[in-house]
């Protein structure tokens, strides 16, 4: 099956490696919890620690908090008790929606938007194509787009800006998509030096990827 897969070993990012060295603590979670008046989130604290170049998955039925403990995580939101230590890093947080992508733009309007390393306009169109999409997409609008066409544009448009996140976390991320679209994923993720977190039921996908690593929400 893969190799009716069209190019599929152009499609990795290619950018720049993690300036981190492996091993570095990105995140020190100790004794956390998250919710609202007097009700906790989660029946037991958290202890989280997270290095750099590891591969976790974040695992809990609905409702369990996987999403509360990505904005933790990033920032977003802070613990209501505990206490939590982060690193200065760059972070790529891929939700379901592709929320990454602007639906107001075309498909080389929004590559562009990432072209922070002043690429030429043939070189932008070499990449698009590189992610399967030819000349009739590139003003095809991003609302336009099934699930599989923007996650592809996605990781296009990351290796567009070149510079490496140290950290990428994935909800999800082969939710909607079909075969042809998760091996793309899978290969473009194996290409990846940095750390994943990922949200995810699919336990093939994360097997595929190297994640042997979890935090369990229960």
């Amino acid at each position: 099956m893969r190799k009716a897969l069209p190019d599929i070993d152009k499609m990795k990012f290619g950018f720049d490696a993690s300036a981190l060295h492996r091993g570095k603590i990105l995140i020190n979670a100790q004794n956390i919890n998250f919710g609202y008046g007097q009700t906790m989130l989660w029946a037991e604290p958290l202890n989280v620690l997270l290095t750099s170049g590891e591969r976790v998955a974040i695992r809990g039925l609905n409702g369990s908090g996987k999403t509360t403990l990505i904005k933790i995580i990033l920032g977003e939101l802070e613990p209501l008790v505990g206490s939590i230590q982060r690193a200065a890093t760059k972070a790529v947080y891929i939700d379901q929606d592709y929320s990454l992508i602007d639906n107001r733009l075309s498909v080389y309007e929004q590559a562009q938007k990432f072209n922070t390393s002043a690429l030429q306009e043939h070189d932008i169109k070499i990449r698009l194509s590189r992610f399967l999409f030819g000349k009739d997409d590139w003003d095809k609008s991003g609302s336009a787009l099934s699930g599989g066409e923007k996650m592809r544009l996605m990781l296009c448009c990351l290796t567009i800006g070149n510079q490496a996140p140290d950290l990428i976390i994935l909800d999800e991320p082969t939710n909607n998509l079909d075969i042809q679209n998760i091996e793309i994923l899978t290969a473009a993720i194996n290409d990846y030096q940095g750390t994943l977190l990922v949200i995810s039921h699919d336990a093939y996908f994360l097997e595929q990827v190297g994640v042997v690593q979890g935090i369990d929400l229960g």
